[in-house]
């Protein structure tokens, strides 16, 4: 069986991830210890042979993971998902709310790894496409898990980015443009994404990419909002987004397949990549879980308690928060990273229905999202857009989303300082940064 990046509570024997090459080094009938062969170890050109599909796509799929771990760092510490607390001056900046400094030398470093996963999930897709057209892919699946890696990066370079360059190793691409980054990250991943839904035969990839599909829509969208007639000075937000129905039929199909709780998973370990975010913040201790979610504590270096309550079970803190907090602080190489679930489903379709949708109901939505944690239903106790946020921020938690919720819902972090980007012009993510505006000749007087 191919391992597998999928998490899935109804199938649960696919869990780890342990794709990354060059772990195992073989020593058998050596006479030395320095005699090493290493089957693992392949040159630049037998990778593109078609008998190295699997290696390809596991290399693009370590690619990203650890990409996603690096820069999800700087985004949750720019949130009030994280606090920090270290001596470092980058991530101070950002946690006060200054994002647009290309030289930061957080978002600098972090994009080296992130922009290599990238060019690994293109080049696995370019060079897989092309074994199966000549009919010599032996395991077409190794396609399809790519264009899954693919779109996870892509979706997070929507998520997280202003701008961004599609280079190709050595040869300098031209920026994408502010104005093309959501049709170029959201619809690229969608293209992938529709391409599994059609060609592969696997179940978990299907279901996989479905519930992404629905996920990059709601990202295409919000980005629209943010990008199109968004005026805060004014005191207007853009708040909830209507998806459109191919994000409500793929979410009505993940709900109808997958188990209550299913999510879609990269895993991180001592056996496969670590995860630089848990790094920071566990041992490292330069951050520590924002004062929003979680009570600070004199001595222990993470938090004292969750204290984050539902809002209509006040006094019980919530069951979801409490779980993905604890799990997260208990590794300092990582744990698991949700990218999308079953839980965001019923958060998309609830959306929706705020927004205008007639083919999605609110209360149906929040409530088959309720009861996974055994919490009241709800039934108009409170407003319906404050709770629709409340479980955004409970059961996305760490999930790289909450910027773009802070942008639209006007919530801002308690950290942010006036006249930072954040406060000052909402809407605003990371820019390119210095180590590729300075060698790419496409980007002049950019890190000006």
């Amino acid at each position: 069986m191919q391992p597998q990046t999928h998490n899935t509570r109804r199938r649960p024997s696919l869990g780890a991830v342990t794709l990354v090459l060059g772990l195992m080094a073989g020593v058998a009938g050596c006479d030395s210890l320095l005699e090493v062969n290493n089957p693992n170890n392949i040159s630049g050109d037998d990778v593109l042979l078609p008998d190295a599909s699997g290696a390809l796509a596991n290399g693009a799929l370590s690619g990203v993971a650890r990409g996603y771990g690096q820069i999800l760092t700087a985004y949750s510490t720019l949130t009030d998902e994280l606090e920090w607390t270290g001596s470092r001056d980058a991530f101070q900046a950002l946690d006060f709310g200054t994002m647009t400094d290309p030289f930061n030398e957080f978002t600098d470093a972090e994009y080296k790894r992130f922009t290599q996963g990238r060019w690994m999930a293109d080049e696995a897709v370019r060079v897989l496409t092309i074994h199966q057209d000549n009919a010599a892919l032996d395991e077409v699946e190794d396609l399809w898990r790519s264009h899954l890696y693919r779109a996870i990066v892509y979706m997070q370079i929507g998520d997280m980015y202003d701008d961004f360059v599609y280079s190709d190793r050595s040869e300098s691409a031209a920026p994408i443009g502010p104005a093309n980054m959501g049709a170029m990250t959201y619809g690229e991943a969608m293209t992938s994404l529709s391409a599994v839904i059609a060609g592969s035969g696997d179940a978990d990839n299907v279901l996989a990419a479905r519930a992404m599909r629905a996920r990059a829509a709601h990202g295409l969208a919000v980005w629209g909002t943010l990008h199109n007639g968004f005026n805060p000075t004014a005191g207007t937000f853009p708040g909830t987004v209507d998806a459109g129905q191919m994000a409500l039929d793929d979410a009505n199909f993940v709900i109808a397949n997958a188990d209550a709780d299913w999510r879609f998973e990269l895993q991180y370990g001592s056996s496969t990549v670590t995860s630089q975010i848990h790094n920071w913040v566990n041992s490292r201790q330069e951050q520590r879980i924002g004062p929003a979610y979680a009570t600070p504590s004199a001595t222990d270096p993470t938090f004292e308690a969750v204290a984050l309550e539902d809002i209509i079970d006040v006094g019980t803190v919530s069951p979801e928060l409490l779980t993905a907090v604890t799990a997260f602080v208990a590794s300092t190489r990582g744990t698991p990273a949700t990218i999308v679930s079953a839980r965001e489903m019923h958060l998309i379709m609830a959306e929706a229905a705020l927004a205008g949708n007639g083919g999605a109901d609110f209360t149906t939505a929040i409530n088959a999202l309720r009861a996974l944690d055994g919490l009241t239903a709800f039934s108009g106790q409170v407003n319906e857009g404050d709770l629709l946020t409340h479980h955004r921020r409970t059961d996305l938690y760490l999930q790289g989303k909450r910027l773009a919720d802070h942008y639209r819902f006007g919530t801002a972090s308690r950290e942010w300082l006036a006249g930072t980007p954040a406060l000052a012009a909402p809407g605003t993510f990371f820019p390119i940064p210095s180590n590729e505006c300075q060698a790419n000749p496409n980007i002049p007087n950019s890190c000006s």
